[in-house]
């Protein structure tokens, strides 16, 4: 059985000579309701996307968007510079945080549960060379308290199933992805 798609954040740092670019792509599951995550990288290829370029010295130097795509992430109902300000935030926490590798792709996407707690999945993806697939490598469990609580990161391990723990190291991308009104 397939699993649907799920409403979340989608997360790629690609690193080139003039700089080190995070791309964002927003994926709302209710505008693809037939679609599952067998056909991913199809949704992938549609879905609203910006790019955060950052130079050397970690400065950003542009946000780079179709300004017909749909990237409103705040309640507001409009496409304004709080969206730009979230996306960037998100990116930059991205681009900040530590246990994912530089070259990592991730997908965010929340997890149910019972308010006022928070759990959010962070599965870490793999490109194949050969056949430019995505690949699950491993998938971080996150849970917070509230809102307003660091979220404690357990990463397990594919081949054991060993546990590891992260602590709130990848607290900060976590707590600009729950801003997201997605």
């Amino acid at each position: 059985m397939s699993i649907p798609i799920k409403t979340g954040v989608y997360l790629q740092q690609i690193e080139t000579t003039e700089d080190v670019q995070v791309v964002v792509k927003l994926i709302r599951a209710g505008e693809y309701p037939d679609k599952t995550m067998d056909q991913f990288a199809d949704i992938l290829a549609i879905v609203p996307s910006v790019t955060l370029h950052i130079d050397e010295y970690g400065n950003t130097t542009k946000l780079d968007f179709d300004p017909w795509s749909d990237i409103n992430v705040t309640p507001d109902n409009s496409i304004d510079e709080k969206d730009v300000a979230a996306l960037t935030q998100l990116a930059l926490a991205f681009y900040d945080q530590l246990v994912i590798a530089s070259d990592g792709i991730v997908y965010l996407y929340h997890l149910p549960t019972e308010p006022p707690e928070l759990r959010v999945a962070v599965e870490e993806f793999d490109i194949d060379e050969d056949d430019h697939q995505l690949y699950s490598q491993r998938v971080y469990e996150t849970k917070a308290a509230d809102s307003g609580s660091p979220f404690e990161v357990r990463g397990r391990n594919p081949v054991t199933g060993n546990l590891f723990d992260y602590g709130t190291a990848l607290n900060g991308l976590l707590q600009a992805f729950i801003k997201l009104k997605l």
